[in-house]
């Protein structure tokens, strides 16, 4: 093996470096594996543009190998551009207590935690000394039906949750359009999509309901459907997980933390000087509010978020709209 990659190297065979990667992986020699990936960051540091090796071998070594293996990968944290997050690629196929022993203290750590999290793990034992995000260790009710994607050798399989079965609705006049933390953390869902890729997104606030509140962003007419929370938050966190056209992919544990931020300033908690605020309190404000899937008939090919949520208490209506496409 170290015949074929010294000679690879040295002439920047790409092409061979990866069907390298290939046998190995298959061959399960995980150390040569970690030599691919060190020694093509090495190469590049070095003007040969072999960092897709690199980037492959250590998303390899995070999906495939053992533990310790895919641990280490997190840790070296060298990904130029990569399906995903090895944070969320290491969690997707092992367990928390299969990585934990081998991964450095700090953010990473915690992260490849919050991704465990989201694929249902209980961590609640479990002490974080830097959490960047702060998100409870064990599900809440209205999270657990949501699909983790799956995560492949050459792909991200994590396609837009359905939105079948809508229903035609009348539109109101627009109402008097208001911006705050709902619309700002809305907008936040999709800003891997705004800010790295060809995205664009909307959202306002209105007093009135839904169909206001979507009027409001220049629809004329809509089809929409009424869904529970628990569907609604896998909208959310697939947005937000997700990269969109050219955006680098946040991952899930990211992306279930934009959604309790949104969640929680549609519900009027982001005031508390508490974070997160306590799950019961929150599932109740969630409940209490009504949750739309909407479509104007532009639904383009790529990656879309149509959404509206209305406060019946408070007479208050946020509608999003946002999407992104490949040029």
């Amino acid at each position: 093996m170290k015949r074929d990659l010294d000679h690879f190297l040295e002439i920047g065979d790409l092409d061979g470096l990866i069907r390298l990667i290939d046998e190995l992986c298959e061959d399960e020699s995980w150390s040569d594996l970690e030599d691919v990936a060190i020694r093509s960051r090495q190469a590049n540091e070095r003007g040969q543009q072999l960092w897709p090796a690199g980037d492959h071998a250590e998303h390899r070594l995070a999906l495939e190998s053992p533990g310790e293996f895919a641990a280490r990968a997190v840790n070296r944290d060298a990904q130029t551009f990569g399906l995903a997050p090895l944070t969320e690629v290491a969690a997707s196929s092992h367990t928390w207590e299969e990585l934990s022993l081998d991964l450095n203290s700090g953010p990473l750590r915690s992260l490849v935690i919050h991704e465990r999290v989201f694929r249902g793990e209980d961590l609640t034992e479990v002490e974080i000394a830097e959490d960047p995000l702060g998100l409870p260790l064990v599900l809440a009710g209205w999270e657990q039906s949501v699909e983790p994607p799956d995560i492949k050798k050459y792909e991200v399989d994590d396609p837009s949750p359905s939105i079948n079965n809508l229903d035609s609705f009348p539109l109101p006049k627009p109402g008097v359009v208001a911006h705050d933390s709902g619309t700002e953390a809305l907008r936040n869902l999709v800003q891997t999509w705004t800010s790295q890729s060809n995205g664009r997104s909307a959202a306002v606030r209105v007093y009135g309901d839904a169909t206001t509140a979507i009027s409001s962003l220049g629809v004329n007419e809509v089809k929409a459907k009424e869904v529970s929370i628990s569907e609604m938050w896998g909208h959310l966190v697939w947005a937000a997980s997700s990269g969109g056209a050219y955006g680098r992919r946040p991952g899930c544990a990211k992306g279930r933390f934009e959604a309790w931020w949104c969640a929680v300033a549609l519900a009027g908690l982001d005031q508390e000087e508490v974070w997160p605020p306590l799950t019961l309190e929150l599932e109740e404000a969630l409940t209490e509010m009504n949750w739309w899937i909407w479509d104007d008939g532009s639904l383009s090919k790529g990656w879309s978020l149509r959404i509206a949520v209305e406060d019946p208490v408070d007479g208050l209506s946020w509608a999003l709209t946002a999407e992104d496409t490949r040029e």
